[in-house]
């Protein structure tokens, strides 16, 4: 296995190999679910663009047949939203797009003034 794949361990026991994805397979997955309404849809299709489970392709199908917590695991390993998106690009990595503008707060602060929160 190369840096280009990592293999995860899903909660229902099978292995699954991940790839780092591309431009194309992020077209490919648009391609696959043109015209369906659901914003999930796309994060389903690359996911079966990018994994293989027991060393076998997946369809879009079947990620919608797959048990929940292996999508999520999933899910959160290639698109993100959770600790193991180690194929995404943090702010202090070499591979991170830098353009000179500001970046986003990375936590807020409770210190607000807690009347301005309060109703009358």
């Amino acid at each position: 296995m190369d840096e280009q794949t990592k293999s995860i361990q899903l909660p229902s026991g099978r292995v699954a190999i991940v790839r780092r994805g591309t431009g194309k397979d992020l077209m490919r997955a648009h391609r696959v679910v043109a015209g369906n309404p659901e914003p999930i849809a796309v994060s389903f299709a690359l996911i079966a663009e990018l994994a293989l489970v027991e060393a076998k392709a997946l369809v879009y199908e079947d990620v919608l047949a797959m048990d929940l917590d292996d999508v999520l695991v999933l899910q959160a390993e290639i698109v993100g939203g959770g600790d193991s998106a180690s194929f995404l690009p943090t702010p202090n990595s070499p591979k991170a797009a830098t353009n000179g503008s500001a970046s986003p707060p990375t936590s807020f602060s409770n210190s607000s003034n807690s009347d301005s929160l309060s109703r009358s």
